[in-house]
């Protein structure tokens, strides 16, 4: 359940930014990804919108697809967005103590109040829509990270990648079922032959 506004431990703010989301399981091992887009972001958390489900209290990783820079993060909650319900919002709790947004907030964090009975849900702010990236700032970012380390390499094109999947999906150029059937059928050509 969201927590109500006067239970916010900080302000939020519209933000429009593009991260990697990991979840992660208990042995450290990636179960999901995908590419989302900020909603809000306040010091303590973000309202993140995406297409996948995430069950409430999985940890993992979000990524900046520009910087790299990471932050572990709890799914706190998850609800379709009233205006498109092919998406999904995503409230989560930053689990860092640095400033991972790099957005100023014109008021410095309070500890919440004590509330006496639970107060009524608000109702949610406006949507912001997926701000899609145009395939030069793809390409730019790619020839900004080529000199970076392995790690961030391998991280921003593996985000590309995603965002160039979740983009055509979105298109309806393919399916992800239709995705996954064709690249099982790449794999099995490149499997060797097992031995009778």
């Amino acid at each position: 359940m969201k927590p109500s506004r006067k239970d916010r431990r900080s302000k939020r703010v519209p933000a429009a930014q593009r991260l990697l989301l990991t979840i992660l399981g208990p042995t450290g091992s990636e179960i999901a990804k995908e590419i989302v887009t900020t909603v809000e972001v306040s010091v303590h958390g973000a309202r993140l919108r995406g297409i996948r489900t995430f069950r409430a209290d999985s940890q993992g990783v979000l990524t900046q697809l520009g910087s790299g820079q990471q932050a572990p993060f709890r799914v706190a909650w998850q609800a379709k967005v009233p205006s498109n319900p092919n998406f999904l919002d995503t409230g989560v709790e930053l689990l860092s103590g640095f400033d991972f947004w790099e957005v100023a907030f014109s008021e410095p964090a309070a500890a919440p109040a004590p509330v006496a009975a639970p107060a009524p849900v608000a109702a949610p702010p406006p949507t912001i829509e997926h701000p899609p990236i145009s395939p030069q700032e793809v390409l730019d970012e790619l020839e900004r990270t080529s000199q970076a380390s392995g790690d961030q390499r391998a991280g921003t094109l593996e985000a590309a990648w995603c965002n160039l999947i979740e983009q055509l999906e979105e298109r309806k150029v393919f399916s992800r079922a239709e995705l996954l059937a064709s690249l099982r059928t790449i794999g099995q050509k490149f499997r060797p032959a097992q031995e009778p």
